[in-house]
């Protein structure tokens, strides 16, 4: 009978880092353990950045990047409101997904077709569509609107315990689509082979055009909708408010495993990093950490993180290595 070894995946160490600070903090502060608190606090506050990191992993994967998603997000929500203000709720929504699908078209425009890099297209767009927010709020601040405002503030009362913000569930539903999609799909391993080596993937007949368009139009979509639930949720808007959100997306990407380089990467982990954050966040700020340390703490878990995949990603080459060559003795 063979001897069966334990061996730690990078999911595993996630999903250990997650449960340490989750009791640690509850251990500190029994607030944090209280329903309430967990579902209308910490991931109610997750969900915009949780839903948008979910579609730049895809991207991140096929080696691409997009540093657009909080301007986009802003953008998408502002031309919503000003919508809603003029043609009522429904044409609201309507604009800000059809904003925020264009914007990920543009983005993918430029780089499939135009042959432009991904972090100099995103970045330039990044600029760009604050910019547009900036000129077209004139600087003020967009208000929410009644389709913005139930997507954003909801609730579903759950067995007369607490209210669950309804937004939690649209995230749940998202994370398992992508998941299954990336994980079960013809187009989630066409992903991974653009991801791997792009040059061979169109040899064997993959359209990658198609796919990128897909992938960063899609990502805009998602963006969309994150702005209506965050324009909900502040019941306003600036242009710079999204100035922050790209860099924590590609924080949670990133922290979740999946490599900038591309072909590398899974959306468990980034859901499991999304909760991370989630956890941190909203534990160092009911542990009254101040801000500035907070960003710290941030900052040392993503370099612990990045260590830890960088030590099991060896630790699994050389098994692969010794397992080959026992193959071929």
């Amino acid at each position: 009978m063979k001897n069966r070894t334990f061996r730690l995946t990078f999911n595993g160490a996630l999903l250990i880092l997650l449960l340490a600070l989750f009791v640690t903090i509850s251990a500190l502060n029994s607030v944090f353990l209280s329903i309430d608190y967990l579902a209308g606090v910490m991931l109610r506050n997750i969900v915009e950045l949780g839903m948008m990191a979910l579609a730049v992993t895809l991207i991140i994967i096929t080696g691409g990047i997009d540093l657009s998603v909080g301007s986009t997000l802003v953008l998408a929500s502002m031309l919503g409101g000003i919508a809603a203000l003029h043609g009522g709720s429904a044409l609201g929504v309507f604009v800000t997904l059809l904003t925020g699908a264009a914007c990920g078209f543009f983005n993918a425009f430029l780089i499939a077709k135009i042959k432009i890099s991904p972090m100099v297209t995103t970045l330039a767009t990044m600029f760009l569509y604050m910019g547009l927010a900036r000129s077209i709020s004139k600087g003020d601040s967009i208000y929410s609107f009644a389709g913005s405002e139930w997507l954003g503030i909801s609730e579903l009362a759950v067995a007369d315990i607490a209210w669950i913000p309804l937004q939690i569930f649209y995230y749940a539903a998202l994370a398992f689509v992508f998941w299954f999609v990336l994980a079960k799909t013809t187009l989630g391993r066409t992903i991974y082979a653009i991801g791997h080596n792009e040059n061979a993937a169109i040899f064997s007949g993959v359209n990658t055009t198609r796919v990128k368009f897909a992938i960063y139009t899609l990502s805009g979509l998602i963006c969309g909708f994150a702005g209506l639930i965050w324009l909900g949720r502040f019941t306003s808007v600036k242009f710079d408010a999204g100035t922050s959100l790209n860099l924590k997306v590609i924080t949670i990407i990133v922290l979740g495993g999946t490599s900038i380089a591309g072909g590398i990467g899974d959306m468990k982990g980034t859901i499991l990093a999304t909760l991370i954050i989630a956890v941190l966040n909203s534990g160092l700020t009911v542990l009254n950490i101040p801000i500035t340390t907070q960003t710290i703490v941030h900052g040392i878990i993503l370099v612990i993180s990045l260590i830890t995949y960088f030590f099991l990603n060896e630790r699994a080459k050389k098994s692969r290595i010794v397992e080959l060559k026992k193959t071929g003795e």
